[in-house]
């Protein structure tokens, strides 16, 4: 059910639901991009290794009166092509905004 409302809903088509948290009349959906989806931010290339994961946290749409928010689990890539260490681009997010993982605790 969570994949396909992320995908119907949201158009997160390339990410992989992991689990649904309900917190203090929220809804959190923790998700991750596909394996097969990740490319390096620099240059675009799929040859790229995993080197950990950065977590944030985005307010989106609310489903009836429940605030909604997308736990990213955010991949640190190692490009074998540029030679770069970057966060995986996401295509739903402003790199500059998102609440931090500190004030998720908190809910």
């Amino acid at each position: 059910m969570s994949t396909s409302l992320l995908s119907h809903a949201f158009g997160l088509t390339d990410q992989q639901y992991l689990k649904t948290e309900y917190k203090e009349g929220t809804v959190i959906f923790h998700i991750r991009t596909k394996d097969s989806k990740l490319r390096c931010s620099n240059c675009g290339s799929r040859n790229v290794i995993k080197k950990g994961t950065v977590e944030r946290l985005f307010r989106t749409l609310p489903i009836g009166l429940k605030p909604v928010y997308l736990f990213a689990h955010i991949q640190r890539l190692h490009c074998n092509d540029c030679g770069l260490i970057r966060q995986e681009r996401l295509s739903y997010a402003d790199e500059k905004k998102a609440i931090p993982v500190e004030l998720a605790n908190a809910l």
